[in-house]
């Protein structure tokens, strides 16, 4: 759930958003001027990582643009970065794969001396809320026909496709939509992963579904009292002695495989 952060808080959402960046970084705000602790965040960012910093352009309302020399200077030395500017530009965001902070604050050094305030967003936890502010950026903001965008820029500021998995008991979800349990078997079906093991007592089932982590008995046991948070005993993919739920039947390095191989063929049924 989105979260209202204030003052120093903000500014520490903001930096994280820079540092923690691996795939993709936006930077939304009119007006730029880096201070010494901000500079130190933008070197930590991996050089692979696409970087795209929308400011405001001079027009009739400012005689300046909105980032200063020394600014400019600095963030042209930092590679896979694009400067957009824009007229009109008030909105701030600062957003990577993993968080979004819409707030009031722009990326200056006087900022830190305001109120301020913001929202911290979860992009996992809130993805149509994040799909929504990315949509904004580039339909909105960049193709909105102040900015100095062009196709071919934009194909290189465009982030891949992101692919959020979330299964909480018999609902499923993918970039935030509800899926169907018929389409999600259909991506099982393609995984794989052809049987599991059962989440309380470990004895090998039929087959393997996070949907379905227990077996016929245990299963019996557990609906009597139907906790999903109830602590189990084994990774429903490679029957592990571990800590795992209904909601969370596997195991981190399962979780993380899984996830990719059902990535590889949502992907594909995508381009059936």
């Amino acid at each position: 759930m989105p979260e209202i952060v204030t003052g120093r808080d903000l500014r520490h959402s903001i930096e994280r958003t820079i540092t923690d960046a691996e795939n993709f970084l936006f930077i939304v705000s009119p007006y730029i001027s880096l201070d010494d602790d901000m500079i130190k965040a933008f070197k930590k960012i991996p050089g692979e990582v696409k970087k795209c910093i929308i400011y405001r352009t001079k027009d009739a309302s400012t005689s300046e643009s909105g980032i200063n020399d020394d600014t400019r200077t600095f963030l042209n030395t930092i590679p896979n970065l694009e400067l957009v500017a824009v007229n009109k530009l008030h909105a701030k965001i600062f957003m990577n794969e993993d968080y979004t902070v819409i707030s009031t604050m722009n990326l200056t050094k006087s900022s830190n001396h305001n109120y301020e305030i913001g929202t911290d967003i979860e992009n996992a936890e809130d993805y149509l809320m994040f799909e929504d502010t990315l949509n904004y950026i580039i339909h909105d903001i960049l193709l909105g026909g102040d900015s100095n965008m062009d196709e071919e820029r934009l194909e290189n500021i465009i982030p891949k496709q992101s692919f959020v998995l979330k299964i909480r008991n018999t609902d499923v979800s993918i970039n935030g939509k509800k899926i169907s349990e018929k389409a999600f078997n259909e991506i099982l079906n393609r995984c794989n992963v052809r049987f599991g093991y059962c989440i309380r007592c470990g004895n090998t089932m039929k087959s393997f579904s996070p949907l379905r982590p227990l077996c016929p008995t245990c299963f019996k046991k557990w609906n009597q009292y139907k906790n999903p948070n109830f602590e189990e005993k084994h990774c429903h993919k490679c029957a592990t002695e571990i800590k795992t739920t209904i909601n969370n039947p596997l195991c981190v390095p399962c979780e993380e495989s899984f996830i990719q191989e059902c990535e590889v063929v949502w992907q594909k049924l995508n381009l059936d």
